[in-house]
């Protein structure tokens, strides 16, 4: 199977439910030196808006922090973000979290897509 999107391969997807308010770790590749993405849930008491925090916690690991997301509504980021490279191919990113109304639990659905390949450096 093969999915497309605006040019860009989908190469893992999926939906994941957070029983509780916990962080959800993703990882790329089993290899030897493997990639993983930290997605979480913070609130911060003295802003009134939300957002994105996307840090580079390592080199082969990214935190991805949604940052006073409302509840009971899917949020995400609407411009495709590139966040590196896989199997030499650009990686790029899509997600939407919702967080129920109590803060009890939150999902995340979010789509890794494979884009032009990188030329290697000499």
């Amino acid at each position: 199977m093969k999915i497309t999107s605006e040019g860009y391969e989908a190469v893992y997807h999926g939906r994941i439910f957070a029983y509780g308010m916990g962080p959800i770790e993703i990882t790329l590749s089993e290899e030897h030196d493997p990639l993983k993405f930290v997605f979480c849930v913070e609130y911060e008491a003295d802003r009134d808006d939300f957002t994105t925090d996307i840090r580079l916690v390592r080199y082969n690991e990214v935190r991805i922090a949604c940052v006073n997301f409302p509840k009971g509504k899917p949020i995400g980021n609407r411009d495709i973000i590139q966040i590196g490279v896989l199997n030499n191919r650009t990686l790029s990113l899509r997600y939407e979290v919702t967080i129920n109304y109590e803060a009890t639990n939150w999902s995340l659905a979010f789509t890794f897509f494979a884009g032009e390949g990188v030329a290697e450096r000499e």
